[in-house]
């Protein structure tokens, strides 16, 4: 058996090595040089089926060998593929490391280059510092120096004191020295734009000072025009013009609280004296306006502006508190009266500049027109009633109500006539 076996065997390993030597052999044909594979198609494309099989299986045990060939050359080359791939890692490592060596080196030699560059330059500003000290202790300070140092204390004790006067006086100086020393350069910026901030900061003090003088209701008369006049004169214009304005409305509103009309007071009186209040009060801002203004538009344009306002306001009240009961009970002399009050009162501010009467009469027309028809109304009645109860008996008007010298002009007429032109005597302010 063994025998036996062994001859097995070894008539296989013979067949292989046989065919493998036929595959190699093969090969050796496709890989020379002087392979033609034009050629070697063109040759085998006369070949019958039989060789055509052949063929393909000669092709497929190629393969199959090519493939046993590339196998054993891979597990023969393994390790040194292993050992190649860790010695290319390593190599790579390596060169980081140097890349890292050589920028840590660069950033030392840089940062050694610029501490050099700055330590020199802090030697050269130290000894330039230390010479403009020397130079400046020895510098004795100019009276403009001196002056700038003291002066901002100057303004704190003048606006302390509330002295107005000297201290736009200061300011003016100030900003007049102020401006001939940024040209001639004769003092330090520092020192100039302390002296700028310090002015302006003053300045707007002094402004709001005088605006809360102004807005005070113990302020008046030649103070508050003090007051208006010196905040002018900071460049506030607009704000000056306000506060004058609203000084004067605060006061006759004051003013006005002690007034209190009663549903039984007279309708005349308290037109009066709220005339009286507001008009005057109108007058007399319109003449510190011119005084201290002037003519120029704007300030003009507010003063009227504010003026209608204020006379608008004066009707609505009139009408509230006058007008609206004696319309409603047709009393036209009444209403009528309280018309002529206001407007007599209004007439005279047109010596200002004012014209302020159609105002008036644009707001009070609706309130006579309604007094009037209600009174017409009234008469109309009354005639009816009188002539229903007339005896129709001609006679003169009665002895009050004519003159002897004018007896020749009179005519006799009923007694319901007499009282209807007694009735009707009342002038007609306002025409429709």
């Amino acid at each position: 058996m063994s025998a036996a076996a062994k001859t097995a065997r070894s008539r296989a390993a013979a067949a292989a090595e046989n065919g493998g030597a036929k595959i190699e052999e093969g090969l050796n044909l496709f890989k020379s040089d002087k392979f033609d594979a034009d050629v070697y198609v063109k040759s085998k494309c006369s070949l019958n089926e039989k060789e055509i099989r052949q063929l393909c299986s000669y092709l497929l045990d190629l393969k199959r060998a090519s493939a046993e060939e590339m196998r054993k050359s891979v597990y023969a080359n393994y390790a040194a593929f292993i050992r190649t791939s860790k010695e290319i890692s390593d190599l790579e490592g390596e060169l980081s490391s140097i890349r890292n060596l050589l920028s840590t080196q660069a950033t030392l030699i840089h940062g050694l280059a610029e501490g050099v560059h700055i330590d020199s330059l802090k030697g050269s500003e130290s000894f330039a510092s230390k010479n403009d000290l020397l130079n400046l202790e020895n510098k004795e300070p100019s009276d403009l120096e001196k002056w700038s140092v003291e002066f901002p204390d100057l303004l704190d004790v003048l606006l302390a004191e509330r002295r107005i006067d000297e201290a736009l006086t200061a300011l003016d100086e100030g900003e007049h020295l102020a401006a001939e020393a940024k040209q001639t350069k004769t003092l330090d910026p520092a020192m100039l734009i302390s002296l700028e901030n310090t002015i302006i900061d003053r300045r707007q003090k002094l402004a709001d000072q005088l605006a809360e003088a102004a807005c005070q209701p113990s302020t008046r008369g030649a103070e508050l025009r003090a007051a208006i006049s010196a905040l002018k004169k900071l460049g506030d214009g607009p704000r000056a013009h306000s506060l004058l304005l609203n000084a004067h409305y605060q006061r006759y509103q004051y003013s006005m609280q002690s007034l209190r009309p009663s549903s039984t007071s007279y309708g005349g009186a308290y037109t009066a004296a709220l005339s009286q209040l507001v008009f005057s009060a109108i007058a007399q801002a319109a003449c510190d306006s011119l005084a201290i203004f002037g003519k120029e538009t704007a300030y003009t344009s507010e003063l009227v502006m504010w003026a209608t306002r204020q006379t608008e306001a004066f009707a609505h009240l009139v009408k509230r508190h006058a007008l609206a009961s004696s319309a409603a009970a047709g009393g036209l002399r009444a209403a009528a009266e309280c018309v002529q009050i206001a407007l007599g009162h209004c007439s005279l501010l047109e010596a200002r500049g004012l014209a302020l009467c159609p105002v008036l009469i644009k707001l009070f027309r609706p309130s006579v027109e309604q007094a009037l028809d209600a009174n017409l109304k009234r008469i109309e009645e009354s005639t009816a009633a009188m002539a229903a109860a007339d005896d129709w008996v001609l006679t003169y008007p009665p002895m009050g109500t004519r003159q002897a010298s004018s007896m020749a002009l009179q005519h006799r007429l009923t007694t319901s006539a007499h009282r209807f032109n007694l009735m009707v005597q009342v002038k007609t302010m306002f025409p429709t």
